[in-house]
């Protein structure tokens, strides 16, 4: 697992706002310390030194996510092929 960042806030939306030294692309599952699966990666914003991230949460309970402010999030540190986890072998026909 990768450090991602700590939650700054939590937007108006229910977004979870990260600031972060990484550049992660979009979709990108987001966890928790304990491996628990937290949301998904929305929008990232701001300077390029010291951006922010947004999350898209799967609880939509906003009352636990503040509490979970100044937590560290993680990424998964393996790559993922977005086609379906699998290399696809190419057939050359003569």
């Amino acid at each position: 697992m990768k450090q991602l960042g700590k939650i700054s806030h939590i937007s108006h939306r229910n977004r979870v706002i990260l600031k972060s030294d990484q550049t992660p692309g979009f979709g990108l599952p987001v966890f928790t310390k304990d491996n628990k699966k937290f949301g998904t990666i929305y929008d990232v914003f701001g300077p390029t030194k010291g951006q922010y991230i947004s999350v898209k949460v799967f609880v939509k309970n906003s009352k636990n996510l503040e509490k979970q402010v100044g937590e560290t999030l993680y990424i998964s540190s393996k790559k993922v092929d977005k086609r379906g986890g699998r290399k696809r072998r190419t057939t050359y026909q003569k």
